[in-house]
């Protein structure tokens, strides 16, 4: 076998396992990005309208969605230990799917075995004023 057909060879081999190590380092930085540390936040939606809950960092600036929970409905949704504002504190703003109304929850205190919950309630003409959020010990 000539020299020059041995390197293109040799570099083909090195490009594949190159290519094919990217890939596999790829796929284990997914895999263990879901394994980040998360609270858990229990959203139970008593309105017809679904909703978007984003997560609301420092000095009310809107982080990321986290969820959309369907009217009449309840979910539990994994956030980001990220997302949380200084201080271990969760703040969620919630809006009307399709509408025109938001609402910005009071900041909780989040920890070891606490978790938030968050009751969505509309009225007859579709604002959120009433809803809650509040904390709680997580039960055993």
């Amino acid at each position: 076998m000539s020299t020059s057909r041995r390197t293109s060879r040799r570099s083909a081999l090195l490009l594949l396992l190159g290519a094919l190590a990217g890939t596999t380092a790829c796929f284990s930085k997914g895999a263990s990005g879901s394994g980040q540390p998360s609270v858990i936040l229990i959203a139970n939606n008593r309105g017809f309208y679904d909703v978007n809950i984003y997560s609301v960092r420092s000095g009310q600036t809107q982080g990321r969605r986290l969820a959309t929970v369907t009217g009449n409905s309840t979910q539990t949704i994994k956030v980001p230990v990220t997302e949380l504002q200084p201080g271990s504190m969760l703040s969620v703003q919630v809006r009307s799917v399709g509408g025109r109304y938001s609402w910005i929850s009071p900041t909780v205190q989040m920890g070891p075995g606490v978790i938030a919950r968050l009751d969505v309630i509309q009225t007859a003409n579709g604002t959120l004023s009433q809803s809650q959020m509040y904390s709680q010990v997580a039960p055993q």
